[in-house]
């Protein structure tokens, strides 16, 4: 059994099933959840080139699949990022039958899960840029429907995937000169150049940020969290593959210091855009981009735990996105002007929709980094880390969170605000949207709680990255 293939081959199959099964999101849903959950734990335990016992028979595990000479091979250290990437997808597949996502959203998502999958086992990894723009492509089936015709955040998106992705070969392009001429330093420059120029493009770091607020303005909010979570995540882990990988790469003390630089734009960008939004959709939008940031941040600091504190607030982002897109879908349902989410179109509806608007704000609280949420514990660790080593960082970080909060507190005083019409027919939350909210807010109470619950599965992510 070809493992990279399995990997590969059982997200697009279940995919059509889901498609064909689209009329029932109940039974889309349920087989997309069992697809990524089943392939999150053989992610985590099936044995690579090995002979196991298999429905009773001997079956040797292959971790390499070779296509058109170029190979896909799963890696020992390759786990943990597909165990995120699959059990994320989880928890989103199963709360998207109560969550009003588009239609595609199920079958485009597994199918996005083969893409992910694919940019992690492509050798070499280089290449995986190329997926990554397939992934861009297949978002904007996603992030723009009937009920979201806007297509302008999915646009700028694929735009700018595809501005990054030549960048990238280029680089691969010089490395592979330089294996053949290690006495060219030029060729290592270059590269360098333009592996830094790529993934500041993919990354989202200013000024190539604007598809984010607008993604989270114009497109379905449950889709847009998935995005920001799922896709912008395996960005991530593509970067860090790099410092993994190559040496001269990690020895550069200017390439953190780049990091360092990115970090604090979108943290100061975000922060100071935060502040001044009117729309739970824009507002959100901005404190991804300061969330993204910090993580860039804990990238940058090269020490012990500023790995381990980078992944701890990436695996936290996506519980917060999740309960808060879930929420919104329905608050836009309600809102006087058709999937708005401009705090005056929305003011009373917490008295009406409860539920709903308990996700929200909890949601988007954990991703503001409030304490006793889960998205506290990474930015609290942070904090720490830049005391010691840059107060200027951490004050503006410090900011930056206070915006974002200060401009989320003006959108519950309108959510909260006494109701002016009498209620409508309009539609509310069903008996099992309650139960995803109520299970989303507690989870994130719980890790805001008890972060020691994740904390030994980010330290055996970390220590992939760094061996």
């Amino acid at each position: 059994m070809i493992v990279p293939l399995l990997m590969l081959a059982a997200p697009a199959i279940m995919s059509l099933a889901a498609y064909l099964l689209r009329r029932w999101v109940w039974a889309q849903s349920l087989i997309a959840a069992l697809t990524s959950a089943t392939l999150g734990l053989l992610a985590l335990q099936i044995p690579l080139d090995q002979i196991a016992v298999f429905a009773g028979r001997d079956v040797q595990f292959q971790s390499a699949w070779v296509v058109l000479g170029r190979s896909f091979t799963f890696a020992e250290t390759d786990r943990p990022s597909l165990a995120f990437i699959y059990l994320a997808s989880t928890f989103f597949f199963a709360g998207a039958g109560a969550a009003k996502p588009p239609r595609a959203f199920l079958p485009v998502g597994l199918i996005t899960l083969s893409l992910l999958a694919a940019t992690i086992f492509a050798q070499p990894f280089l290449f995986a840029a190329l997926f990554l723009e397939m992934i861009a492509a297949s978002a904007a089936f996603i992030l723009s429907d009937d009920e979201h015709p806007a297509t302008r955040g999915a646009l700028r998106l694929l735009v700018f995937v595809t501005l990054a992705v030549p960048f990238i070969l280029l680089a691969g392009w010089q490395l592979e000169g330089l294996a053949t001429s290690p006495e060219d330093t030029s060729l290592l420059v270059r590269a360098t150049i333009l592996l830094n120029i790529g993934l500041l493009i993919l990354l989202a770091v200013v000024p190539f940020h604007s598809w984010i607020p607008n993604v989270a303005d114009d497109s379905a909010p449950y889709a847009s969290a998935f995005v920001f979570t799922v896709v912008q995540t395996a960005v991530m882990f593509f970067m860090l593959k790099f410092f993994t990988q190559f040496d001269w790469l990690r020895a550069n003390t200017a390439e953190f210091a780049a990091l360092r630089l990115a970090g604090a734009a979108m943290v100061g960008v975000g922060g100071a855009f935060a502040f001044a939004q009117r729309k739970f959709g824009r507002l959100m939008g901005y404190a991804v981009m300061v969330d993204l940031g910090t993580a860039l941040l804990a990238v940058s600091i090269v020490e012990a735990d500023g790995l381990p504190t980078a992944l701890s607030i990436v695996a936290l982002r996506g519980i917060g996105l999740a309960v808060w897109g879930m929420g919104l879908g329905w608050i836009r349902s309600r809102s006087t002007h058709r999937n708005s989410d401009d705090f005056d179109h929305v003011s009373g509806l917490g008295w009406q929709m409860p539920f709903a608007a308990a996700a929200v704000i909890v949601g988007g609280l954990s991703l503001a980094a409030i304490p006793l949420t889960a998205g506290f514990t990474g930015r609290w660790a942070l904090f720490r880390l830049l005391a010691r080593n840059d107060l200027t960082l951490a004050f503006v970080l410090l900011i930056a969170s206070v915006s974002v909060t200060l401009a989320y507190a003006r959108g519950i005083a309108a959510l909260l605000r006494p109701p002016a019409a009498e209620e409508s027919d309009a539609p509310r939350e069903g008996q099992a949207t309650i139960v995803f909210v109520i299970a989303g807010i507690g989870a994130i109470i719980l890790l805001g709680m008890f972060p020691q619950m994740l904390l030994p599965a980010v330290a055996r992510a970390a220590e992939a990255f760094v061996k």
